[in-house]
């Protein structure tokens, strides 16, 4: 009595099989293919769920994850979509498509390069004799074309056979995910919109000593300034509001709240001028930049790692401190850092600063006493490019503790861009 009964639990069990199969190695790359078709197609929902179902069944897989952030990015899930690129810049970056290869009945996966996703074999389905039989050509069984590593051979494999592995991602893919990223973001501190007014701090003006005996020649002989008094925005200007304002944002550390960077003069200059404002003169801007003081830095002789956002151990150039940290490997959002003796955020470190003023090494031999304005040129508008300089002030997060001294300065183009380089407006 026992064998019948566990002999018809058993036929039970395989008729269950064929008629409600487990997922097997296929269901994922079919998943994804159908979702790249319906994309191609522009039925963009539908290539969602497509992608959504790979998805559940590989949750690792930029191959899956890249798609459906395009997806998610046209149907305006930016959110969404965040999370998909931000997953995928979080992975290892290789030269080749690698992945791990496991065959069905073969214990030991295989390392390979995938050169196509799906192949289908001149005699797949074509030329079998049953085709005569049932009247129908079969159905074309999709292969992997993988090249063995180990081996050097090139492989044709069904995808009902082998399951796949992504090992990282090419540095192809990972460069456009990356501007996807940018886009993403760029959507999301629109939604955001801005934080109300720019908060300015009132500068009573008043004379001071300019320049430095201990730094570089450009920054000597130290001399008196006296200003006029004006005001001063708090904090470096940040991506949300100049997005708002000049309706791009060229930043490449995206963030509403991080300083907008990649800027050029003429476009800092221009921000300012549309908020009625200005750029401040590099005399205002280190009147600013001391708050009172006569040292260093504005908070004494030496460096202090927790002031400000420099070149530090995260920093990924070669030129960063491996002993000091400031818990920031590129760009932090403004106000990271206590405030200056003035109340002024980010004076120094985070993004270089532009100032109004032409660069000239040196022009403090001849400057005036009262409101200096830097060296004139006689035809500005036409000396756009590579052949002028304007000043740069404060340092940044890819430069050292020795640009942070409230007298560096230097010059750059004027139309050039480098992730460093923002603004801050003056009244």
């Amino acid at each position: 009595m026992g064998t019948p009964f566990f002999r018809n639990i058993l036929c039970l069990f395989i008729l269950g099989l064929f008629l409600c199969p487990v997922p097997g190695f296929t269901d994922v790359v079919d998943e994804t293919l159908q979702g790249d078709v319906k994309l191609a197609q522009g039925e963009i929902r539908a290539a969602e769920e497509h992608y959504t179902a790979a998805l559940k069944m590989d949750s690792d897989s930029w191959r899956i994850m890249r798609p459906l952030a395009e997806v998610k990015f046209q149907l305006e899930k930016y959110e969404e979509a965040r999370q998909l690129v931000d997953r995928i810049l979080a992975m290892e970056v290789i030269k080749r498509n690698t992945v791990l290869v496991t065959v069905e009945g073969d214990p030991e996966p295989f390392e390979a390069e995938i050169i196509d996703e799906s192949v289908v074999t001149p005699d797949s389905g074509k030329n079998n004799m049953r085709n005569y039989v049932d009247g129908e050509a079969a159905k074309p069984i999709p292969h992997y074309r993988l090249f063995n590593m180990k081996a050097g051979k090139m492989l044709l494999i069904p995808h009902r056979d082998a399951k796949i592995k992504y090992k990282g991602v090419p540095a192809r893919v990972y460069a456009y995910v990356q501007e996807l990223h940018a886009k993403v973001e760029n959507k999301l501190i629109s939604q955001g919109g801005t934080k109300g007014p720019i908060e300015m701090v009132a500068l009573k003006g008043g004379c001071f000593k300019m320049g430095s005996e201990t730094g570089a020649l450009s920054e000597r002989p130290v001399h008196e300034v006296c200003l006029n008094p004006f005001k001063m925005d708090k904090h470096e200007v940040t991506q949300s509001a100049f997005q708002a304002t000049m309706g791009h944002n060229p930043s490449r550390f995206k963030g509403a709240d991080r300083p907008v960077e990649m800027v050029t003069w003429h476009e800092a200059e221009e921000y300012c001028k549309k908020s009625n404002k200005r750029l401040p003169t590099e005399a205002e801007w280190e009147y600013a930049v001391r708050g009172g003081t006569t040292t260093e830095y504005y908070w004494g002789n030496e460096f202090d790692a927790s002031k400000s956002n420099f070149c530090d151990s995260t920093c990924v150039l070669n030129i960063r401190d491996k002993n000091l940290s400031d818990g920031y490997p590129n760009t932090a959002p403004v106000g990271s850092f206590s405030a200056n003796p003035f109340g002024l955020f980010d004076m120094v470190g985070n993004v270089h600063e532009w100032v109004a003023d032409w660069f000239e090494e040196n022009y403090y031999f001849k400057s005036p006493k009262d409101n200096p304005k830097g060296p004139e040129r006689s035809n500005p508008s036409d000396r756009r490019g590579g052949g002028n300089e304007k000043v740069l002030r404060g340092g940044a997060w890819e430069t050292d503790p020795n640009s942070q001294r409230s007298a560096s300065r230097k010059g750059f183009q004027t139309d050039y861009r480098i992730e460093g380089i923002g603004f801050r407006c003056v009244l």
